[in-house]
């Protein structure tokens, strides 16, 4: 199964599923994490039911869980398509494969997909072409018909000019009264562009018998000629797939309205041809269009990778009693990690780590902004609640697109003593001289950073003892993938620093950087990897 997961109408994440149970709620440990602070730490479950179906159960309450836009109490089924909807978050369900429909007896088959085969049944005398069938040889005139019509086509750069230059061709070819297109960018989910026209240029809809094609079109990728869609709707009607590079782009639609006339299996084999022609240049168009988003992606986190590597502290601080050691590896598809440490005048060690989520132009921006932040506070002592206030303070401005998770705390490295803060989910540990471990977050969770206004950042007591040391880590150790898309997980890092408990902070590093290698070796890093140690001695 696939979930798409939108905020605010943009995707933030595409998780695949096998037939297991899936959380979605706002702690780090879920399969579908949704980082809002009014959603629970598991807010509902997405399970299997049955052979092929699956279901939805809220698990907390205080938050309206909707599945279109119907709100639900108890389980509820899901089909493909289906949108389920918390606070500013879609989430949409599609299987992997969609099971064919069989007539044994045995089999279980849910209502929902026998209503669905029922609907796409065609009217008798009903003409179907699947994709590379054999269609009749061209007139002259159609053969250039067909050179002008990729010459406009060729012209078209953008989906909504390719559209628009299709419609009017159809309408013209084929004398249509209405035309109606349909187009998405993978091949599966709603569609993305949806327009249709009469003959006369208004717009127009896909009528109800037209949306029972598609099954057939979408599903089968077939080609369909209904000479008569019924003795109450006496209009003929063509539709067929926008299929290119093995991928169903969407649907095309004509019909001859109420003049009486029919489609004719000529046509048929010329709208084959045509429908094909659309869908190579929109292949390409929106290969284009994913080609310059790339690119323009490689390049926003160049720029971010660039101001990071500035930033970065070359040499930490050492002090006798306590050694710090740092390790990043830089994110393949995302960055959004800063860490700093400094030397307070009272000889207080001050540590900083900062993670964004943020995709952009803005992660430049925010981890300038809690460095700056963060040696101001530390120039001036102040504590880390008016660190996090400030740097809150900074951020907020009522959009949830730039939240930044952070740690800051400072540490006395004669006594042992720790204060510290944490805003959202940073990874921080201390490991015990005998590999135990305890973990440093707070017992209520605290907003990520730009998220609330006024939140509040209470400053936590922590004793570190001789022979312990502090790790912080951002997520990007829990989404490391190897070959076999297995994920390397907070539980598996932190085991392995519990394994080398006692060494010196260079030393563990050396560990870790090895075992993640071995492991994300012929698999994939997405995000920056940062990790700063501080062994008291």
């Amino acid at each position: 199964m696939r979930l798409i997961v939108l905020l605010d109408g943009a995707m933030v994440a595409d998780v695949m599923c096998g037939r297991e149970a899936v959380y979605v709620g706002s702690r780090e440990g879920c399969r579908v994490r949704l980082e809002d602070e009014r959603i629970a730490e598991q807010q509902a479950v997405i399970f299997p039911e049955g052979r092929s179906e699956w279901a939805i159960e809220q698990l907390a309450a205080g938050n309206e869980l909707q599945v279109n836009d119907n709100v639900i109490s108890a389980r509820c089924g899901l089909m493909s398509g289906d949108e389920i909807r918390v606070c500013n978050y879609v989430i949409r369900v599609f299987p992997d494969v969609e099971e064919p429909v069989t007539p044994q007896a045995h089999v279980a088959t849910s209502v929902a997909r026998l209503t669905r085969f029922a609907q796409a049944q065609l009217p008798p005398g009903t003409m179907i072409k699947k994709l590379g069938e054999t269609i009749s040889e061209l007139q002259s005139t159609q053969r250039t018909r067909i050179g002008e019509i990729s010459l406009r086509l060729a012209q078209c750069s953008t989906v909504e000019e390719l559209m628009d230059t299709a419609l009017q061709t159809l309408l013209e070819t084929f004398v249509a009264h209405r035309v109606w297109m349909g187009v998405r960018r993978m091949n599966y989910g709603p569609m993305e562009y949806v327009e249709g026209r009469l003959l006369t240029g208004q717009p127009a809809d896909l009528p109800e018998h037209g949306d029972n094609y598609k099954p057939r079109v979408l599903d089968r990728s077939q080609f369909l000629l209904v000479p008569r869609v019924a003795v109450e709707v006496p209009a003929s009607v063509m539709v067929g797939p926008l299929y290119a590079s093995e991928t169903t782009f969407g649907m095309v639609f004509v019909d001859t309205g109420d003049s009486g006339r029919r489609f004719e299996p000529q046509d048929l084999d010329f709208f084959v041809l045509l429908v094909d022609l659309l869908a190579i240049q929109l292949d390409a168009i929106i290969k284009r269009i994913a080609k310059t988003r790339a690119e323009t992606i490689a390049g926003e986190v160049s720029v971010a990778h660039e101001i990071q590597a500035r930033i970065t502290p070359r040499k930490l601080p050492q002090w006798e009693q306590l050694q710090l050691g740092a390790f990043r590896e830089p994110g393949r598809e995302r960055t959004g990690d800063v860490y700093d440490v400094a030397r307070l005048q009272s000889n207080l060690a001050g540590l900083m780590v900062a993670h964004t989520p943020a995709t952009g132009p803005m992660p430049s921006m925010l981890m300038a902004q809690a460095q700056a932040i963060f040696r101001s506070a530390a120039m001036h002592q102040d504590g880390p609640q008016v660190f996090m206030r400030t740097l809150n303070w900074l951020l907020y401005d009522g959009q949830r697109d730039h939240a930044q998770n952070c740690f800051m705390g400072y540490v006395d490295p004669k006594t042992g003593q720790m204060r510290y803060s944490l805003a959202g989910h940073t990874g921080a540990y201390i490991i015990g001289a005998r590999g135990d471990e305890r973990s440093l977050a707070p017992k209520e969770d605290t907003p990520s950073l730009g998220l609330v206004k006024n939140a509040a950042y209470p400053v936590l007591p922590e004793q570190l003892e001789p022979g312990e040391t502090v790790v912080l880590f951002t997520p990007g150790v829990t989404t490391a993938k190897n070959g076999q898309n297995e994920t390397f997980g907070e539980e598996r890092f932190v085991n392995i620093l519990c394994d080398g408990f006692g060494q010196l902070a260079s030393a563990m590093l050396k560990e870790m950087f090895v075992d993640l290698r071995n492991f994300t070796e012929g698999g994939s890093q997405p995000d920056d990897i940062t990790v700063l140690l501080a062994h008291r001695l």
